[in-house]
């Protein structure tokens, strides 16, 4: 029997929404979105078509990009206790793989949700759209600020540490910047752009990385 999914409608945007989701094995309610039922210690295969918005409830809306974090992390934890490996340690090989993959699966979603750069890709490959790391911006000024940035950082010397604090700072500005530009860009479906702020993105999260190394080794 599969697993036995309903959603209910969509809510107002910023909102969450809640599976009904009955065990194949004893019909009661799950504990969480998660085909693994504590009341008669069952465990089922994942429908493949859930979003990683879905498995942790979570209404994308008109906006995908905002996510309730709190509501993320409180999910999360409550779906790893039901699936974790360690739960199901005593029963059977089966039992114990598909708790072993739904707990990946839960990772990852969780993972990319939780942060904006791989939350931004994954809306992006579910629109069609693919990143990688080769990606380039054809903003030349942003780019010459972003070489301008790394040679800062390697050419900096202990007696630097402001510089390179300075830097964070304003870096940081510039991250939170193209953020909400991303929550702009992706409410509007605007593909092309959302992606050009997505690699923008991603090599101002570099910048912050190599900064924030140099200030740990320095």
């Amino acid at each position: 029997m599969s697993f036995l999914l309903r959603i209910l409608p969509k809510r107002p945007l910023g909102s969450s929404i809640r599976l009904l989701s009955l065990c194949p094995t004893c019909s009661r309610p799950l504990p969480t979105n998660l085909p693994a039922c504590t009341a008669c210690s069952s465990i089922h295969p994942l429908p493949s078509h859930l979003s990683h918005h879905h498995l942790f409830g979570l209404d994308e809306g008109s906006n995908p990009f905002l996510v309730d974090l709190p509501t993320l992390k409180k999910r999360f934890r409550d779906a790893q206790a039901a699936c974790h490996p360690d739960t199901w340690a005593s029963k059977s090989p089966r039992d114990q793989d598909l708790a072993h993959s739904l707990s990946s699966r839960l990772n990852e979603a969780y993972q990319c949700l939780l942060h904006p750069l791989p939350r931004a890709e994954y809306i992006l490959e579910k629109n069609g759209l693919q990143t990688n790391e080769t990606d380039q911006v054809e903003d030349m000024g942003f780019m010459a600020n972003i070489m301008d940035a790394r040679e800062v950082i390697d050419d900096a010397t202990p007696e630097h540490r402001a510089d390179v604090e300075a830097l964070i700072e304003s870096n940081q500005e510039n991250i939170t910047r193209t953020i909400g530009e991303l929550t702009s860009l992706i409410e509007r479906r605007d593909w092309p752009s959302v992606k050009s702020a997505t690699i923008r993105l991603r090599y101002l999260q570099g910048i912050d990385r190599a900064a924030k190394q140099w200030i740990d080794n320095n």
